[in-house]
């Protein structure tokens, strides 16, 4: 949260009831920010101008505004909170201004038809559930700026085909892309240290990942259900597989380039064979190739 306590608040809360609430509402200069719930389910709501001295949006400001399809939002703003857009279903676009430094916890989590998304170059960190369930996003691009998203933050995006990620990031969390069953781009960033459960679960058209040598640490269900992934590379310096289930349901992995040798291939698996049970029952081992053959006899 950006703390705002240098700035004498002139908190918006709104004037009006849902029935008597104008189609464009445009916000007068001066107000630095709105009010949690200031227009909540205000459904006759179809279109908003906010002023240049706009600071924060507060959470659920706007959210279940299911006619609101276009916002302008001035370069100023800094914060937008907890589920300000939440639900908000023909909001088709958003461009957020280069000053905006924190998006909250599902702020725009259900807009069924927000399709183009523009983030703020001064982008810290998105809160968890912030984009999930926005079915018809297509392409998303986090700034460099951004070195932190948190869990479920995309999770359930159908129509997300291809991410960029901050090179900034160290970690991708919990559960970040489950259920992006179009995802079959990704650009990982070479600092990345930790890919958390279930991170890509269900991501059904990637077909190749080659994981950045920074890794450390796969998670639980990390690439379950990823159906067409046929070919990984794991770096040699990844010290944990949290269980080898990591890859189940991977019907189509038949091979695995691993940094190491069959030594430390071995000593990453408790000395278990990787195994990959599939949805239909069958059990499939992958071949691995040892990049590292240096130590072999």
């Amino acid at each position: 949260m950006i703390e705002l306590e240098n700035l004498s608040s002139v908190i918006y809360a709104g004037q009006y009831d849902n029935e008597s609430v104008p189609e464009t509402l445009v916000i007068e200069d001066g107000v630095e920010e709105i009010a949690e719930n200031a227009f909540r389910f205000f459904s006759s709501l179809k279109k908003v101008v906010l002023p240049p001295s706009l600071r924060r949006i507060s959470a659920a400001a706007f959210a279940d505004c299911k006619n609101l399809a276009e916002i302008s939002i001035p370069f100023g703003l800094l914060e937008i909170g907890d589920e300000a857009f939440s639900a908000c279903s023909s909001l088709t676009g958003i461009r957020l201004p280069d000053s905006v430094m924190h998006i909250g916890e599902g702020c725009f989590e259900g807009c069924a038809s927000l399709s183009a998304v523009k983030l703020s170059e001064s982008l810290g960190s998105i809160g968890a559930g912030a984009f999930s369930f926005c079915f018809n996003l297509h392409h998303i691009e986090i700034p460099d700026s951004c070195y932190a998203i948190e869990f479920n933050a995309f999770s359930g995006c159908f129509s997300l085909e291809s991410v960029k990620l901050s090179r900034n990031m160290q970690s991708v969390e919990e559960s970040l892309f489950e259920g992006c069953r179009s995802l079959s781009a990704i650009d990982l960033p070479a600092g990345l240290v930790r890919i958390g459960r279930r991170a890509f679960r269900g991501c059904a058209k990637l077909v190749s990942l080659i994981l950045p040598v920074s890794l450390l640490e796969i998670g639980l269900d990390a690439f379950a259900d990823c159906a067409a992934l046929c070919r990984l590379a794991i770096p040699k310096g990844v010290r944990e597989l949290e269980d080898n289930e990591v890859f189940n349901g991977c019907a189509s992995l038949r091979e695995i380039s691993y940094g190491g040798n069959a030594e430390e291939w071995e000593r990453l698996l408790g000395g278990k064979t990787l195994t990959v049970p599939t949805a239909a029952g069958a059990i499939i081992t992958p071949k691995i190739y040892f990049l590292d053959v240096k130590n072999e006899i």
